[in-house]
């Protein structure tokens, strides 16, 4: 950097950090003063990236486990790392700056166990002289071959796991280059300012105090809730295209891979044994695509190599199948909050899938794990699709009916015979019926399944549901695992500062008749707990009539995403609703 350009970032720093921290800012373990994120495209097609942080540490958990360190992935290939400044200000003022052994180049420890990526490093900055109250400046740059990439893009997070006290985004391309760029979850007080200098354009953004992401469970899928800023110099149908070249590969199979295709297995038997090859059987190597230029091997070396990354296995079960004659086409999916037309990022996509149709049936299927199902809120686009006409709009998020009558009888031995019969509107079938009891309880059978339902029956025989304890018969009611159970809820603690994302609203209900034998009661559940409020409802009930107990649970919640706002209203409901002395039945001797 030159004298003039170092000067100016001081006097930017110097400015940023003379106001007093917020509250959140001194509670926090660390907080970043100021944070300079500057990409250029250079006028030869080059690029570089250069970082810049004046972090403080404000307790001992902060420089003991959390950010002693700084990891800077890289491609040598392509890219020179350069680091112009690490140096920590102690709280008594004095200034230490890291030594030479401070800087130590290594092999990434995601790519460890991926031969063809050992070429990727990985420099480990050691921070010295920490702290509480030390505050670390850290500079460096990254520049990065023409060849790389035929663009320069990128999703930058505004918020990170500490608060911001300033953030500051520059963009600099050469004059007449468009720069696309959006704001996602744009901050309050954020401003946005485009000027010329020299040959470049520099578009610049600054944001303030901004809080640190939150570690609260249910978020929003992929982080979605969070601001962000993306830009590209390229639309999103240039940046499709370009993976689509990348990700369209054949494959010549050997004798191996012959055998495997020459399985006496049909249809849908056939699709699982070849994916579920290549799932268990292929290495995954966890490497992101862009350290590498989204450049994939072909499917020959994955192979043999036996080992890949997500993308690279997707490309080689997607010709696998072909080979094997299936109409078979491979899948990149993206959060359609960071899909816009006008912004074109590669690595919007996350997600490379491969979709199947035969039968008149579309599957999807993951190379790395054993679902198959395209989960949560991503959009699947396959890439012989015209992505100019997909729709990128968010979808709705469904509400989810579920419904579970049974008819159940107990024996004086504790035994319990009956059956159960189940409706939703929405049913994975490689996942659980039931929960809250054992699976060899029960069996079932799909009965039906229309367009907007699917029905189960499930019998108990003779099954082992009831434990005996001091003279009381106690027996857990099992529950839909699709249903609210679905999404994991545990403790939740009386306040909130994110909102909750639910797979869906809720309306889940459930009757339980019991027949009890001579001389047995039913002493709990009693009566009837119900709560309503502007989230919902939960009412669980108990009746007695012709020598039977029923009793209904039943639990709405009318809103897939929670706002904050509403939290208190949510944990009332499912405060209720989770009580285990409310989730099971028991039974007294006479």
């Amino acid at each position: 950097m030159n004298s003039r350009y170092f000067l100016g970032l001081l006097l930017i720093v110097f400015a940023s950090c003379s106001s007093p921290l917020t509250q959140e800012q001194k509670n926090a373990d660390a907080v970043y003063l100021k944070q300079i994120k500057e990409y250029t495209l250079n006028l030869d097609g080059s690029s570089s990236y250069h970082y810049y942080h004046k972090f403080r540490f404000n307790s001992y958990l902060s420089f003991n486990r959390f950010f002693g360190e700084t990891f800077v992935a890289y491609n040598p290939e392509y890219q020179t790392l350069r680091v112009n400044k690490s140096e920590t200000k102690m709280a008594d003022g004095k200034k230490v700056k890291s030594p030479e052994n401070a800087f130590n180049e290594v092999l990434p420890s995601f790519a460890a166990d991926a031969p063809d990526y050992n070429n990727l490093r990985e420099m480990v900055i050691t921070h010295v002289g920490l702290e509480r109250e030390a505050v670390v400046e850290l500079d460096y740059e990254i520049q990065t071959k023409a060849s790389f990439t035929p663009f320069i893009s990128d999703k930058v997070n505004l918020c990170e796991s500490s608060p911001v006290k300033e953030v500051e985004v520059i963009v600099r391309v050469p004059k007449g280059v468009k720069l696309n760029y959006n704001l996602i979850n744009k901050p309050a007080g954020l401003t946005c300012k485009k000027s010329t200098k020299g040959e470049y354009d520099v578009y610049s953004w600054k944001a303030y105090n901004l809080s640190a992401m939150s570690h609260e469970p249910l978020q929003s899928e992929g982080f979605t809730a969070y601001p962000a800023l993306q830009f590209s110099t390229v639309d999103l149908l240039t940046a499709f295209n370009y993976l689509k070249g990348n990700l369209t590969k054949g494959f010549t199979a050997d004798e191996s891979a012959k055998n495997l295709l020459a399985s006496k297995e049909k249809g849908w038997e056939k699709v699982e044994l070849i994916k579920n090859y290549v799932v268990s059987n292929i290495n995954t190597y966890v490497v992101l695509p862009q350290l590498a230029g989204y450049r994939f091997r072909s499917s020959e070396k994955v192979w043999q190599s036996n080992g890949g990354i997500e993308a690279e296995k997707a490309i080689l079960l997607t010709a696998l199948l072909k080979n094997a004659g299936f109409n078979t086409q491979m899948v990149i999916a993206g959060y359609p909050h960071f899909l816009n037309k006008e912004v074109g990022r590669p690595n919007s996509f996350d997600k490379f899938w491969v979709k199947v149709e035969l039968d008149g049936e579309t599957r999807f299927f993951s190379a790395v794990e054993e679902h198959s199902k395209i989960p949560g809120q991503r959009i699947p686009i396959a890439i012989v699709d015209d992505i100019s006409k997909v729709n990128l709009e968010i979808s709705q998020k469904p509400n989810l009916k579920l419904n579970f009558n049974s008819d159940l009888k107990i024996s004086a031995e504790g035994k319990v015979d009956g059956t159960a019969f189940i409706k939703m509107n929405s049913f994975d079938d490689s996942k659980d019926l039931l929960r809250g009891i054992s699976s060899s309880d029960y069996t079932s059978t799909k009965t039906s399944c229309t367009k907007d339902s699917i029905f189960y029956s499930a019998s108990f025989t003779n099954s082992n549901l009831v434990k005996k304890i001091d003279g009381y018969y106690i027996m857990n009611l099992p529950y839909i695992a699709q249903g609210i159970a679905a999404n994991g809820i545990e403790e939740l603690p009386l306040a909130r500062i994110t909102s909750i994302e639910l797979l869906g609203s809720i309306n889940e209900s459930y009757t339980f008749v019991f027949t009890l034998p001579n001389g047995y009661s039913l002493i709990s559940p009693i009566n009837e707990t119900k709560v309503e409020n502007s989230l919902g409802m939960c009412d669980i009930t108990r009746t007695e009539k012709n020598g039977k107990i029923m009793i209904t649970r039943k639990l709405i919640v009318n809103k897939a995403i929670i706002p904050v706002e509403s939290y208190s209203d949510f944990r009332q409901l499912m405060t209720i609703w989770a009580d285990k002395n409310l989730n099971k039945v028991i039974i007294k001797v006479e």
